[in-house]
């Protein structure tokens, strides 16, 4: 493997991860600030139906509809399959561990590089997997927000046909 080959492919894997940075996080962030905020009821119900039309608008793939969090969630799932390969796979035979702090083969640049390039693949690991889990949560907080939200709906429009609460036998007793 040359050096443009090893650029080319750091370059990528970057720019994956600065995608994942910079697309993944702020969105599901942005959509649970709008969920998890204690808002007036119009405005709860704009900001809920504000996140639902960001993960429920379709994308058009070809003759293919997909909803657009399951290309994130897909999206996420690729790239935790990327990290996961690159963990239990290793870094090819430039990067055969060496036992100790110490290598007679390597310099301690090499072994210094060889230690970020693990780190590194520890942390998008981590990152990937923490994308998943906040898209997931995204989307449950979401579905019970709408049901919350669906409730609340049926307990005014019975509140508003007239329906008075009897008392039961039991409060007429304590009476």
């Amino acid at each position: 493997m040359n050096f443009q080959q090893i650029s080319n492919t750091t370059i990528g894997s970057m720019m994956t991860w600065g995608h994942m940075i910079w697309i993944f996080f702020p969105i599901p962030v942005f959509c649970l600030v709008l969920l998890a905020m204690p808002w007036p009821p119009k405005v709860e119900k704009v900001c809920t139906d504000l996140v639902g039309s960001i993960f429920f608008t379709r994308v058009s793939v070809g003759v293919l509809y997909i909803r657009l969090v399951w290309v994130f969630v897909g999206a996420s799932m690729l790239l935790l399959s990327i990290a996961t390969r690159t963990l239990r796979y290793g870094f090819g035979s430039a990067h055969v561990p060496c036992s100790g702090t110490s290598c007679p083969f390597h310099t301690g640049e090499t072994m210094w590089y060889r230690r970020a390039s693990r780190y590194r693949a520890e942390r998008n690991f981590w990152l990937s997997l923490f994308t998943i889990v906040l898209w997931l949560l995204v989307y449950k907080i979401y579905a019970l927000k709408k049901m919350i939200m669906m409730l609340r709906e049926d307990i005014s429009t019975i509140r508003n046909d007239g329906y008075k609460q009897t008392h039961s036998s039991s409060d007429k007793k304590k009476d």
